[in-house]
């Protein structure tokens, strides 16, 4: 309902009062007589005014017309703003209330809605509305928003009909529409489709046997228990959470590269499994890197909140991406978990629920503690934080690894104790006085006085002048230091081609003298990557970031690598001396950074340094001065002077590299008169360049270089981890960079709040989910699985229990369910075997035209459920009934049989695999955003780029094709063909693949119509045998020399049709 105007409405619309109560016109007044005594806020009226009126009338204060807000009594019933002494509903009086006049007129200029809203009211719908402000217009909580109440199970008349409460509650409804359950499901039927729900695979033929054989009363119980023990159970509930989750194989965006996370779902699987309860099982997912002395498990579990599309495009803003991956955590989490749409309330107040935009920050905040980069690499590296995945062998070789590189760490430190007796002997014989910095280790010296960029050390290295991918570009020499030096625009940079090539474990230095202009607050000194953010930081480099210095060592930034700031400013316009130093140690204390010889002091930002700063090309990038592909320069600067050493050098020499005066007084000293820094420095010296450790350090430097080799091949995974706290503000349209009033890590304000002691943080939200007063958490999670056994949720709308969502259609069982299911301990196969263990689940799925006129959705479960299968569990049929099923478990996604081009639109090619892997389950299929497989695709499989709670249902043509075409569907009708023509008997052979791909016999008029068709087919290849090679070669499968082709190919057609009957595509 729109804009509420100050006018006198009884005047206009000419009603006639009577009985102290205006009139109510006729065909309101119809729909009125036929309304219930009493109306339900949540049920009758709700639904009305956040249909129809929410939209200018709702929570979302932005957008109030008239000043006017009707999802509160206390707004609703306030004094309308724009009309003094008017009120839209005045609980009781219609005659004071102009919602009544509104909803009832006629006139365009005061009818609501409004006719430019496109919506309008039913006659029904004005009859709730004026019988609700007659009764007193009470409101209520939304449903979904109180706490979860539990009933005892109501009382039934059919009491023979129930098996557990859940079929009291049911039933009870059912007898209310003088309707009852339906019979139970034949047993073949209830195998196949219990079989399929809890392991997304098809009853073998024993299988069926066995249950039609055993007649002890626990048959059907023993089914359950061995199903729900099987392996192949994780695997289908997992399926499920991978949508939910929204996991793929790619990053999604327009490159959508691959990724490998596939680690996380073999742990999901695991997790179903071994029946992890619920609430640990999303609290891992949530903050198991926040739970004590968490396991790599634990930590794994986090990638839930990383497995979003990540964006490697150039040109993207980091900080706007960084928003949206915080805003997708939360979004996820909020959905998945208390099935709210807060995403809703990202550029404004939610205009349906209680979720104002300050309530969707806040959320945000419990997300964006990570230390990642909101553009990532353009190489395979995956995005941080990650951790490595190790196997057990690769663990105790690790160990083994780092306990080597400790033991000759402490052999050099030793040896440098060792040496310190030495150290003073050569102090107090002035055996400094004579030092000079020796050429040992220099393998790059470039005095910049010409253009022809050559190393002196090494002659056939020549540097270049680049800009983008460019070479020669022209070279600005201008008067420097000493000599000629380059002067930089910015834009171009010297790249020493092959020096400066150096691992983590290999000690270096490099400095160069260089004039800052005033003007320049940010840009690259010098660096040895390709690019800057394009892949993560690769390398190492020294930049000015807001006139301080930062240095940086990365495998993948901004989490695996050494990050140190200055906590000085440098100076400018004056010829200073800047250097690193790194000992190969992969430790923030290794790497230092130097100005005119002497050490400054850092803030470590990030030390995590585990993979090597080499790309591993054949063509590494090498060191690069003055700017960088794609990053700022330094402009105008000017550069002279380049040394690179293949060691660190000492604190003595690094004064001497940058022909520091304070040097010279120093060997000038005598002993007595030294300072105690001095003689530290006259110590190192020492300790350095003494050969005994020389000796040990090389040493050192080949056990950390087969360390660093050891871990480089070895898995990662993307993680949650925790950083500091990094400030959060409310954004104004949902913009990255408008930033409004800062806001900090807290829920809901309509939800109960985390108590005072709960952390806020990921942790302290996992338990405010969990606990016992939240009202969302339970129910949506137990309608979830409800949704997966019966095709549609309690709740319908199984992603949305706000206000535009739709009611339950059994309220109390939901609560009843939901309240169980916290009193076990979250037991997910207990409160599985629950439902499936139900009347109200074994039911058969036919049903009159009457009930289903009555009933087309089945909302009150007077019959079973009956659904086509997805588009994995078709292809599992097909594999599983032929044979060709892979029973591998878990493992990295496989490429199965697609068709060619399609991953063009991404500028890749699409390679089939061969062998086993062709025949994986379709979970593990290779997920690709951008390009999801056509066959899972065509039967409603989503993209992922989103977390989809229940996934849209079709029927297409093109579903036909697919399991017409698909060469995994051809090969699998071939493979069954062939057991076909290995039977004797021609009927038993069609009989045992109806039962393997249907579960159950045929009738004897389907196994008519099949004979019929194979005979038909098979006179059809005898004579003309080109018509069955589609049939015979589709796929890697091969038949032998002496196989009857004819009759195979006959066999695959009829195995075909059955495939694609009603039968087989339909879980009933």
């Amino acid at each position: 309902m729109l804009v509420f105007r100050g006018i006198l409405l009884i005047a206009i619309l000419t009603i006639v009062f009577s009985c102290g109560g205006p009139d109510i016109p006729e065909t309101i007044a119809l729909e009125y007589k036929e309304l219930p005594d009493k109306l339900d806020f949540n049920q009758d009226v709700k639904p009305i005014l956040s249909d129809k009126c929410y939209l200018c009338h709702g929570p979302d204060k932005a957008k109030i017309s008239a000043g006017l807000q009707l999802h509160s009594a206390e707004t609703a019933f306030s004094e309308l703003p724009e009309s003094p002494g008017k009120y839209a509903i005045d609980p009781g009086s219609l005659k004071k209330s102009e919602m009544f006049y509104r909803i009832i007129s006629e006139d365009p200029k005061i009818i609501m809605p409004t006719p430019e809203s496109h919506l309008t009211l039913t006659a029904k719908e004005k009859a709730i509305l004026i019988k609700w402000i007659e009764d007193g217009a009470e409101y209520k909580d939304h449903w979904a928003f109180i706490p979860i109440e539990k009933t005892d199970p109501p009382k039934v008349k059919a009491k023979e009909l129930v098996r557990n409460p859940i079929d009291n509650y049911v039933l009870s409804k059912l007898e209310k529409h003088q309707l009852s359950f339906t019979k139970e499901a034949d047993k073949e039927i209830l195998l196949r489709r219990l079989s399929f729900d809890l392991t997304g695979m098809p009853p073998t033929v024993k299988e069926i046997d066995d249950f039609l054989n055993d007649s002890s009363a626990n048959a059907y119980e023993k089914q359950v228990d061995r199903l729900l023990a099987s392996e192949r159970y994780g695997e289908q509930m997992a399926l499920e959470w991978m949508d939910v989750a929204r996991f793929a194989d790619t990053h999604g965006y327009s490159v959508d590269r691959y990724r490998d996370m596939s680690p996380w779902r073999d742990w999901v699987i695991d997790a179903f499994n071994k029946n992890q309860p619920y609430d640990q099982f999303i609290t891992w997912q949530l903050a198991g890197d926040l739970l004590d002395n968490p396991t790599k498990e634990m930590k794994l579990a986090t990638a839930f909140n990383r497995i979003h599309p990540q964006n490697m495009e150039g040109g993207i803003v980091n900080e706007e991406f960084l928003i949206e991956y915080a805003g997708d955590r939360a979004t996820t989490t909020g959905q998945a978990l208390m099935g709210l749409t807060v995403a809703c309330a990202k550029c404004h107040d939610h205009k349906y629920d209680p979720v104002s935009q300050k309530n969707y920050y806040e959320m945000t905040t419990f997300f964006n503690n990570i230390n990642e980069s909101g553009q990532i690499s353009w190489n395979d590296a995956l995005p941080t934080p990650t951790m490595l995945w190790t196997t057990e062998e690769e663990e105790k070789m690790l160990e083994y690894m780092a306990n080597l590189v400790k033991e000759n760490e402490t052999e050099v430190a030793k040896t440098t104790q060792e040496l310190m007796p030495k150290s003073h002997q050569w102090i107090a014989s002035k055996s400094y006085a004579g030092i000079k910095l020796s050429n040992k280790g220099l393998v790059g010296s470039y005095d910049l006085n010409n253009t022809s960029l050559v190393n002196s050390i090494r002659t056939s290295q020549k540097g270049t002048m680049k800009r983008e991918y460019t070479e020669g570009q022209p070279i600005d020499l201008v008067t420097a230091r000493k000599g000629k030096g380059i002067k930089f625009n910015g834009d171009t940079w010297l790249d020493l081609k092959e020096v400066g090539v150096f691992g983590r474990h290999e000690p270096f230095t490099v400095g160069v003298w260089a004039k800052i202009p005033e003007e320049v607050t940010d840009g690259n000194i010098f660096h040895k990557s390709d690019g800057a953010i394009l892949h993560a930081w690769r390398g190492y480099h020294l930049k000015i970031v807001d006139n301080k210095l930062e240095i940086l060592m990365a495998h993948t930034g901004p989490d695996n690598a050494i990050k140190e700031h200055t906590k000085i400013e440098i100076p400018k316009d004056v010829w200073t001396h800047f250097a690193v130093t790194y000992d190969g140690s992969s430790k923030a204390t290794g790497y230092k950074v130097y100005m005119n010889g002497k050490e400054l002091e850092t803030e470590v930002i990030v030390d995590n340094l585990y993979k090597n700063i080499l790309f591993g090309r054949k063509k590494e990038p090498a060191l690069q001065f003055g700017a960088r592909l794609r990053g700022k320069g330094i402009p105008d600067g000017i550069m002279d002077d380049i040394r690179v050493y293949n060691r660190e050098l000492s604190g003595i020499e690094m004064l001497q590299l940058a022909e520091n005066k304070e040097v010279h007084t120093l060997l000038a000293k005598s002993p007595e008169a030294l300072e105690s820094s001095e003689k530290l420095l006259l110590q190192q010296y020492y300790t350095l360049n003494a050969s005994s450790v020389k000796e040990k350090y090389a040493k050192l430097t080949e056990v950390r270089k087969a360390y660093v080799d050891s871990i480089e091949p070895i898995k990662e995974v993307m993680i949650m981890k925790e950083s500091e706290p990094i400030q959060a503000y409310v954004l104004e349209r949902g913009v990255y960079d408008a930033r409004a009033e800062e806001v900090f890590p807290s829920t809901p304000e309509f939800l109960p709040p985390m108590s005072e002691d709960t952390p806020k943080n990921r942790l302290g939200f996992a338990k405010w989910l969990f606990k016992k007063e939240h009202p969302l958490t339970s129910r949506v999670a137990v309608n979830r699985m409800w949704q997966h056994f019966f095709g549609i949720g309690l709740v319908k709308t199984s992603e949305d229990f706000g206000n535009q969502g739709e009611l339950p259609s059994h309220p109390q069982l939901l609560d009843y369910l939901a309240a169980n299911f916290m009193e076990n301990g979250w037991d997910m196969k207990a409160f599985n075997k629950m439902l499936v263990m139900s009347a109200t689940y074994r039911q058969d799925s036919r049903a009159s035209q009457e009930l289903r006129d009555l009933d087309p959705e089945n909302r009150l479960l007077a019959h079973g459920p009956a659904k086509r299968m997805t588009g994995e569990m078709l292809r599992d049929n097909a594999l599983a009934a032929s044979g060709l099923l892979s029973e591998e478990i878990g493992g990295e996604s496989v490429h199965p049989y697609q068709p060619p081009g399609l991953w063009k639109v991404n500028g890749m090619t699409y390679k089939a695999d061969t062998g086993e892997k062709l025949y994986r389950r379709s979970m593990y299929t290779i997920w690709k955003r951008s390009v999801p497989h056509p066959t899972l695709a065509t039967f409603d499989a989503p993209a992922r780029d989103v977390c989809t709670i229940r996934r849209q249902e079709t029927n297409t043509p093109l579903q036909a094709l697919v399991l017409l075409n698909d060469p995994t569907y051809i090969e699998s009708a071939r493979v069954l063909g062939k057991k076909m023509a290995d039977t004797a008997d021609a009927q038993k052979g069609i009989q045992y693949v109806f039962r393997s791909l249907t579960g159950r016999n045929p009738t004897q008029k389907e196994l008519k119509v099949l004979l019929d068709l194979k005979n038909t087919e098979y006179k059809k290849f005898v004579s003309d045998d080109t018509k069955m090679k589609g049939w015979l070669n589709s796929g890697e499968f091969r038949l032998e020399d002496n196989d009857d082709k004819a009759l195979i190919a006959a066999n695959a057609i009829v195995a075909s049709t059955i495939m694609n009957s009603d039968a087989t595509i339909t879980k009933r």
